[in-house]
This record gives structure tokens, C-alpha cells and sequence, in this order.
């Protein structure tokens, strides 16, 4: 069984921001081995959350796991993507699919902001 990674954006009408987003889940499809990384975002962009767990599905995977690349708890996080997640759960009952935490939340992101700030002290 296949595990897939749908990194799940906000969503922008810049186009650079899709490129953006194209290029994370690259590095992580390279970084992580997973079966099938993509993209979905909530709003200005396509494929949203649904049309992403169909092509994951298509691809073979039994498990999903949403990545919410959000920095803060907002009401996309604590709201919007829940019942998002719930629709998703209803439709495909026998599909393992769940969320991490927004990527704002984890540890790490202290090293990026220390790692980035050096970069321009330097």
C-alpha cells in the first residue's frame, strides 16, 4: 500500500506561489520516499483538498497524510480544514487519511527563522 503526502496550501492567484509550492513537494517527494507527493490548496489554485485525494487514490495510495502548510492557527486550521478532512472520511470510509499539524506548529520552524536571518547576517 502506497502512503501519499498532500501538502495543503492557502491557495494564491500569483503564479509564483503554485511554482513555490510544485518545488516543496518535490524536494519532500525526494527527501521523505513516500509513494506519491502533491499539492492541494483551499483557495485561488487547483487541485483543492478533494481533487488531490482523488489523484493520490488513482495512484495507488491507501494512506494519505495532509500536511497543512500554514504558519498560523487560523480558522483554515482549526475549522476549514477539519470539516474538509471529515468530507474526505465520509466519502472514501475505507481510505486511511490524516493531518499533521500546521507546519507553523512544529519545533523546527525556530532553526529555519535562526537559519534564514543568518543568511542575510553573514
Amino acid at each position: 500500500m502506497k502512503t501519499a503526502v498532500i501538502i495543503l496550501f492557502h491557495g494564491s492567484r500569483a503564479e509564483e506561489a503554485g511554482e513555490i509550492a510544485a518545488r516543496i513537494a518535490a524536494e519532500v517527494g525526494k527527501l521523505g520516499k513516500f509513494g506519491v507527493v502533491t499539492t492541494a490548496f483551499l483557495q485561488h489554485a487547483k487541485p483543492n483538498l478533494i481533487e488531490a485525494v482523488h489523484t493520490c487514490i488513482r495512484q495507488g495510495a491507501g494512506k494519505i497524510i495532509v500536511v497543512p502548510f500554514f504558519l498560523q492557527l487560523g480558522m483554515h486550521v482549526t475549522s476549514d480544514i477539519p470539516v474538509l478532512m471529515d468530507r474526505v472520511k465520509k466519502q472514501y470510509p475505507d481510505l486511511s487519511i490524516v493531518a499533521t499539524g500546521a507546519v507553523g506548529t512544529h519545533p523546527l520552524m525556530a532553526d529555519i527563522v535562526v537559519k534564514m536571518a543568518r543568511e542575510i547576517q553573514d
